[in-house]
């Protein structure tokens, strides 16, 4: 049959056998072909010579067996990978058969020669590898990143609730071994953070839905490597900090000088920004006396019942 076959379906054949990693030598060649040692030579040229082959393969020949075999250049130097690899295995976002996966997938983009140097050294970290999650991740973002792209509304179910709700997702992103999703909730009117993973029976709609500019949170903004203060509805705050201006701004998350504040005073600044609910109450009892809270309503209310809690432990001496 490989015998019949013109000089280009030849050439075709013999380099998908390499590229599968296969050799060939002048006795395979004229047991397959039927060719000559001259053809033989032309048709390996025409593979060797070929611009699309040279930029990503490069043709090599052992002395010592007298065959043709080919090894990939790599994409990405080895090191690059390795950075990849470790940062990733560090983040223990994925589930182990992911991460093997994910492994197999970028050590393709490595030349042929670095693959095993890559391998050898990432092995220790893989054999102790622990995810944060043993459930497949891979198609959950996926499914997210198409609906935020194409601004659908899905319903869904969360954690261990059983009320179904109806949102759409707005940004996904990754911090401290989580990947979160922003998602705005249709009929509540509000914005909230919530754990990928913890997402269930996430089904989309054929709706699509513009949502309003002041509920599409600013993600680069908010996250700050901070996902505790990521928790809870999104709010607009007004706090009075003990400070002066520059401290207050360094100290206080996403803030910026409010008209309202007395630029003649020194050792006080009202400071907005924009945080979540839980968030910001984690923040402002952190603080203690430092900080006033003037606004939202919503956050004084949840501050005087954290506080009022707190002192239950401490009662009066007697």
């Amino acid at each position: 049959m490989n015998q019949l076959m013109n000089n280009s379906e030849r050439i075709v054949d013999i380099l998908m056998g390499l590229l599968r990693g296969g050799t060939i030598d002048l006795d395979s060649y004229k047991s397959l072909y039927g060719r000559d040692y001259r053809t033989y030579r032309r048709d390996m040229k025409a593979i060797e010579n070929n611009a699309d082959f040279l930029a990503e393969y490069s043709m090599k020949y052992n002395s010592a067996s007298k065959k043709n075999f080919v090894t990939k250049n790599g994409l990405i130097n080895s090191e690059k990978i390795l950075i990849v690899l470790e940062v990733l295995m560090a983040s223990r976002a994925i589930s182990k058969d992911e991460l093997e996966e994910l492994i197999n997938q970028l050590l393709d983009l490595v030349s042929t020669s670095d693959r095993s140097k890559v391998k050898k050294l990432i092995t220790p970290t893989i054999e102790n590898y622990r995810p944060a999650l043993d459930q497949p991740i891979f198609p959950m973002v996926k499914d997210f990143a198409d609906w935020v792209v194409s601004k659908r509304e899905i319903t869904f179910k969360y954690a261990d609730f059983s009320k179904r709700m109806i949102g759409v997702p707005l940004s996904i992103y990754f911090d401290s071994c989580h990947f979160y999703v922003m998602i705005y909730l249709v009929d509540e009117d509000k914005t909230t953070l919530y754990y990928l993973d913890q997402i269930k029976e996430a089904k989309a709609k054929r709706k699509v839905v513009n949502v309003p500019a002041n509920k599409r949170i600013d993600v680069g903004k908010n996250i700050n490597g901070n996902t505790a203060l990521n928790k809870g509805n999104h709010i607009h705050y007004k706090f009075d900090y003990q400070s002066n201006k520059q401290t207050a701004l360094n100290n206080v998350p996403n803030s910026y000088v409010s008209e309202d504040d007395d630029p003649n005073n020194s050792n006080e600044t009202i400071v907005e920004g924009d945080l979540f609910s839980e968030g910001a109450l984690l923040w402002v009892l952190s603080q203690g006396s430092h900080v006033k809270v003037l606004e939202p309503q919503s956050l004084i209310d949840k501050l005087r019942k954290e506080l009022k809690k707190n002192l239950e432990f401490y009662p009066d001496e007697k």
